[in-house]
C-alpha cells in the first residue's frame, strides 16, 4: 500500500510542475489547453487513488462514505482523462477546431454512460463495492468501465497511426509516433492492474507517458508561432538546413515566400485584432492547401509566410500558388470580415550546383516575391488605394 501511495505522490509532484510551467507560458492554443486539462485531471485522479489506498481497511466514523466518494470520483475522472486525450489527438491530427466541436457529443457519450453506471452503483453495487471490513472490491460490471477506457485509448491510437501514414514532414511524423505511444503504457498497466489485484501502476504509467509527450509539447511550443500554429523561424532554420543537406543532387526542392498585400492598412483601419484574424486566415488556407502534401509551413514574422516542398507529379510552385490564390479569392467572396486578402507569392528552387546556401535560397524567393508585389503596385490605378483595394470611406 505504501509503495502505491508513494508512486501517486511522485506523479502528483511531477505533473504539478508541468502544469505550473504551462501556466507561465501565457496564452495557450486549444491543443495546449486540452493537454493542460489532462494534467489537472490526472493530478486529481492520483489524489483520489492515494486516498483510496490510505482508506482501504480503515475503521473510523464516516470512512465508508469517504471510500464511496473517493472511488466514485476516481471512476468518474479516469474516462474524462482519456476523453481529453482523444480530443487532443483529434485537434493535433485534423487541426480543425470546428470539426472537433461537432464530434464532441460523440466523444462525451462514453462519459455519460459511465456516469449513469456510477450513479446506479450508489444504490446497488455494479462497478465496485466496499465490504463490512471497509475493503474495496471490483463488482460484476467493472469490465464496462474498462471497456470504455480502452475504447478511448484505441481510438486515439488509430488517429495517430493514420496521421503517421500520411505524407508529413519527418518532424511531424516523429511527434505523432510519440502521440501513438502515449496510451500504450497505460493500456499495458491497466491490463496488469486488472489481472493482479493490489497492483496499482496504471497512473504511474500515465505519468511516464505524460512526461514523454510533454517533452514534445514543450519542444513544439518553442518551435511554433503561437498565433497561427505554424512553424517559426527557429524551426525553419533547423528544417531548411536538414533538407538542403539531404538534397545535394535533387533540384526539385523549392522554397516559396508570400506576403500579405497592404497588411499595414488592415491593422491601421480595422485594428490589430482584425490583423491577427487575417494572419490566422492565411495560415488556415495554407494548411488546407499544403498540409496533405507534406509540405513544411512557417510564419517568418509579421505578414510573411513560407512553404518548403518538392515538385510532385501533380504539383509544382506555380500550380501551388494558383491554388492558394483561388482559396484567397473564395475567402474574399464569402467572408464576413471588413477586410479582403491578397497575397504576393514568389519562389525559388534549390540549386546545389551553384553552392546555394539557405540564405541564398531565401533571398532568391524573396526577390521573386517582391518583383510580383512591385508589378502589382505599377498595375494599380487606384489613386487612394488602401486596405487591399478598398478606398477610404
Amino acid at each position: 500500500m505504501i509503495a502505491n501511495v508513494e508512486m501517486d505522490i511522485f506523479g502528483i509532484i511531477v505533473l504539478f510542475f508541468f502544469w505550473h510551467n504551462q501556466q507561465r507560458s501565457g496564452s495557450l492554443s486549444l491543443d495546449d489547453q486540452l493537454f493542460n486539462n489532462i494534467l489537472i485531471f490526472t493530478i486529481v485522479e492520483q489524489l483520489m487513488d492515494a486516498g483510496q489506498w490510505a482508506l482501504d481497511g480503515a475503521h473510523f466514523s464516516g470512512v465508508y462514505q469517504l471510500q464511496i466518494l473517493s472511488y466514485s470520483l476516481g471512476y468518474a475522472v479516469a474516462p474524462v482523462i482519456t476523453c481529453l486525450w482523444v480530443m487532443y489527438c483529434d485537434i493535433r491530427v485534423n487541426m480543425d477546431e470546428h470539426g472537433l466541436k461537432k464530434r464532441m457529443p460523440i466523444y462525451l457519450l462514453p462519459i455519460l454512460l459511465n456516469t449513469l453506471l456510477l450513479i446506479a452503483n450508489l444504490f446497488t453495487p455494479l462497478v465496485f463495492r466496499i465490504d463490512d471490513a471497509r475493503i474495496y472490491h471490483r463488482d460484476r460490471f467493472f469490465w464496462v468501465y474498462m471497456v470504455l477506457m480502452y475504447l478511448y485509448g484505441l481510438y486515439s491510437l488509430i488517429l495517430a497511426v493514420r496521421k503517421i501514414r500520411q505524407p508529413n514532414p519527418s518532424a511531424e511524423r516523429a511527434e505523432f509516433r510519440y502521440i501513438a505511444a502515449f496510451m500504450i503504457l497505460p493500456l499495458v498497466g491497466g491490463i496488469l492492474q486488472w489481472a493482479y489485484y493490489g497492483l496499482s501502476i496504471i497512473w504511474l504509467c500515465m505519468t511516464l507517458s505524460i512526461i514523454m509527450v510533454y517533452t514534445k509539447v514543450l519542444s513544439r511550443q518553442i518551435l511554433t508561432d503561437p498565433l497561427t500554429g505554424l512553424n517559426n523561424r527557429r524551426k525553419l532554420n533547423q528544417y531548411l538546413g536538414m533538407k538542403m543537406n539531404a538534397t545535394e543532387t535533387n533540384q526539385t526542392l523549392f522554397l516559396m515566400i508570400m506576403d500579405a498585400d497592404d497588411f499595414k492598412c488592415i491593422n491601421d483601419r480595422y485594428g490589430h485584432t482584425a490583423g491577427d484574424r487575417a494572419l490566422v486566415t492565411i495560415a488556415e488556407i495554407l494548411k488546407t492547401v499544403c498540409s496533405r502534401r507534406g509540405y513544411f509551413l512557417a510564419r517568418l514574422g509579421g505578414d510573411e509566410f513560407l512553404v518548403i516542398g518538392h515538385d510532385q507529379d501533380d504539383m509544382n510552385p506555380k500550380m501551388l500558388s494558383e491554388q492558394i490564390e483561388k482559396k484567397i479569392k473564395d475567402f474574399n467572396a464569402t467572408n464576413t470580415e471588413p477586410f479582403q486578402l491578397s497575397l504576393s507569392i514568389g519562389w525559388s528552387y534549390f540549386l546545389p550546383e551553384e553552392r546555394m546556401t539557405a540564405d541564398g535560397l531565401l533571398n532568391a524567393a524573396d526577390q521573386s516575391m517582391y518583383q510580383l508585389k512591385h508589378s502589382k503596385r505599377i498595375r494599380s490605378t487606384l489613386p487612394n488605394r488602401t486596405c487591399n483595394g478598398f478606398q477610404n470611406e
